[in-house]
C-alpha cells in the first residue's frame, strides 16, 4: 500500500498501483488454470479488484434526507419519454387514415 501522502486515485498512474495490478491479473490467471491468453488478458478484472481494495466503500452514498412518506409510493415518469411514443393515426399522418386491423381475404370464387 502506498504511505499516507501518495493519493489513492485510480486515474494517476503510480507504479505501485501497476505492480498491484498486475500481481492481481497474474493471481487470477494462475487461479483459471493459466490458459494460453495470458495474465494480461486478466489485466481489466484486475484492475477493478485493486480498485475495490483501496476504496472499498467508494460506492456507498449517505442519505441525508428521505423524501417524505406520502410520496413514498408516488411514481414520476420521465418526460423525455413522451417523444418517442409516436402519433396516433389520423388523416393527414403517414399512418394513413385507413382502419389499422386484419382484413379477411377474398376467398375465390
Amino acid at each position: 500500500m502506498p504511505n499516507e501522502q501518495t493519493p489513492l486515485n485510480p486515474l494517476i498512474d503510480s507504479p505501485e498501483r501497476d505492480a498491484r495490478i498486475a500481481a492481481k491479473a497474474r493471481e487470477l490467471w494462475e487461479a483459471d488454470g493459466k490458459p494460453g491468453c495470458g495474465a494480461e488478458a486478466y489485466r481489466e478484472s484486475a484492475s477493478e479488484i485493486v480498485g475495490m481494495e483501496e476504496h472499498p466503500h467508494s460506492g456507498e452514498i449517505p442519505v441525508d434526507t428521505l423524501p417524505d412518506a406520502q410520496f413514498a409510493d408516488v411514481q414520476v415518469e420521465n418526460a423525455e419519454i413522451q417523444k418517442n411514443l409516436g402519433e396516433f393515426p389520423e388523416r393527414l399522418t403517414d399512418q394513413g387514415d385507413r382502419d389499422h386491423f386484419p382484413e379477411k381475404e377474398n376467398e375465390p370464387s
